[in-house]
């Protein structure tokens, strides 16, 4: 009766089972009970080992079972996509069989927390390479805005984009990396750091450490000077064959001289074998003008002359070319320059010749004045024009050199400057009114015969008439093709060295067919049409300068 009574039980727990579709049939097992997925998804392997044919069900569209069926021993695929949140998300497989379920597997999946992950944290780039290589692109991964931040001025990072259309699921983009050589004989490093833009906070810091091997060591002597000359010629990009070899001594390269023994101007005699002139010309470069200038310690004579689409350039002038105590003699043309360094004015105990002609200059810079260049000579400023504009109404900033004289001093204080022997301001964009100087006035004074002791009589007019002693050692004066309007001044018309000018050239020619900006057509209005009026009031010059008109 015993094992009557057990038999008995045992049939009703199992009637109750098939009742109750949330009890699990024997003969079924899974060797998983849940799944744990990250937030990019993934696959997960399920063995099933079942005696009855069953079926997997879910109630979601990110995730997928394969195969979806089944009988005896089978190897299940289940499918995670990607979340496109930040929270966690849940939801259950579950293992049907004539309605009833076998068994119930939960699935939970992690959401995508803030981060920004470039594909590298350490770059090491070298100490020099052309333009066209130096640059190095980093790819990031990221589901936030971001700004990239560093502190070294040798670093540029180009804008880049990021596409969040995915929700928190992080989208790749690429930053752009632009670096400058290295001048200095050490390594430098410095680290860009990621920052969201939003305050988000991160799961971890994201940060680039760029490492830059050391530039090459330049001794104060002269294989430093040669080492010096190659760098600044590699560094520009010059393209100018022939112009240095370094298999062949400094003595017999085409772009430069030497100190020698015998030079009457030898700075000292250290200074014999250093370089005393350097002309290099054809480059193609974008960078600043190079600061190994600074190591060629003895220069007096420095051109460089002929950049590539210069007027697409933005080139500066770099503040070590202001050390160079010896310097008498400067071209910097047709290079792209826009600015020349604060500290210019330390050359102004040597200095005799400037020549920034062709450049992208946007203004007479303020440096540039006779108390600071006490023994400047020739000045040249002209073509400075990176765009081309014949209506002044339509300019826009930093096309040229533009100086509106009604209401800048700028020109006025280069009229002013009595040292000067030669000053061109030709091609630029200069308006108003040549100043009417006064005697007097301005610091200017009127010629007396203390000025005419070396000519003779023949400029007694501009002493009787109080002529303003306006650039009165200028043998040679270039302003034509500006927008200047107005009359021509008394001290210009008259002025003692006239006749030197070439005015009808290199004066009097405005821009041709060309508006100023309140729309006044360009020319002066009192242009002469002879020299007679100038032969009446200096009648010496007339055989000396009619006769040189009449051998041309």
């Amino acid at each position: 009766m015993r094992k009557l009574y057990l038999l008995i039980v045992l049939a009703l727990i199992m009637g109750g089972c098939q009742t109750d579709n949330t009890e699990t049939f024997k003969g079924f097992e899974s060797d998983k009970s849940d799944i744990q997925s990250k937030a990019v998804g993934g696959e997960h392997s399920i063995t099933i080992r079942s005696d009855k044919e069953w079926t997997a069900q879910t109630d979601v569209p990110w995730l997928m079972i394969s195969p979806a069926n089944g009988r005896g021993e089978v190897r299940c695929i289940v499918k995670v996509d990607s979340t496109l949140i930040s929270d966690e998300r849940h939801t259950e497989v579950r293992f049907m069989s004539e309605g009833q379920i076998l068994q119930k597997i939960d699935v939970t999946q992690e959401g995508f927390a803030n981060s920004i992950t470039a594909a590298t944290d350490f770059i090491s780039i070298e100490a020099s390479a052309v333009r066209a290589d130096r640059w190095v692109e980093v790819d990031v991964k990221s589901n936030v805005e971001f700004d990239v931040v560093t502190d070294a001025k040798w670093i540029s990072v180009a804008d880049h984009t990021l596409n969040l259309d995915c929700g928190a699921r992080p989208r790749a983009t690429r930053l752009h990396i632009d670096w400058k050589m290295n001048s200095d004989p050490e390594g430098r490093e410095t680290v860009l750091t990621l920052v969201p833009k939003n305050g988000e906070t991160l799961d971890k810091p994201a940060t680039i450490r760029i490492r830059q091997q050391a530039g090459p060591l330049i001794e104060d002597n002269r294989q430093g000077d040669s080492l010096a000359v190659v760098t600044i010629f590699n560094k520009m990009e010059c393209w100018m064959e022939g112009t240095i070899s370094t298999t062949a001594p400094m003595t017999e390269w085409e772009c430069l001289r030497l100190w020698k023994v015998t030079d009457s101007t030898l700075p000292c005699a250290e200074a014999v074998g250093r370089v005393r002139d350097l002309d290099l010309s054809y480059f193609n470069t974008e960078d600043d003008i190079p600061v190994e200038l600074k190591h060629l310690k003895y220069l007096e004579t420095l051109s460089l002359y002929g950049n590539v689409n210069t007027m697409l350039k933005s080139i500066n002038l770099c503040p070590e070319v202001a050390t160079l105590n010896y310097l008498k003699d400067l071209r910097i043309a047709a290079m792209g320059l826009v600015s020349i360094p604060n500290n210019f004015a330390e050359l102004g105990d040597t200095l005799e010749s400037l020549d920034l002609n062709s450049n992208n200059l946007s203004g007479v810079p303020v440096v540039l004045s006779p108390e600071n260049f006490p023994k400047l000579k020739s000045l040249d400023l002209s073509s400075n024009r990176c765009a081309v504009v014949s209506d002044l109404r339509n300019m826009t900033e930093g096309a040229g050199i533009y100086a509106n004289m009604n209401d800048d001093d700028a020109i006025r204080r280069l009229l002013k400057w009595e040292a000067l022997e030669e000053l061109s301001l030709s091609y630029n964009y200069i308006e108003g009114r040549l100043p009417d100087f006064k005697d007097g006035e301005d610091g200017v004074r009127a010629y007396t015969a203390e000025d005419m002791v070396n000519r003779g009589d023949t400029l007694n007019w501009a002493v009787e008439h109080k002529l303003p002693r306006v650039l009165p050692n200028v043998r040679s004066l270039r302003i034509n093709l500006n927008f200047m309007t107005g009359e021509l001044p008394e001290w210009l018309l008259y002025h003692p060295n006239l006749m030197e000018w070439g005015a009808e050239v290199l004066v009097y020619p405005q821009q041709e067919k060309s508006f100023d900006s309140v729309g006044n057509v360009v020319g002066f209005d009192n242009v002469p049409t002879s020299h007679e009026y100038y032969f009446e009031a200096y009648p010496l010059y007339r055989s000396r300068y009619e006769f040189n008109d009449e051998m041309e």
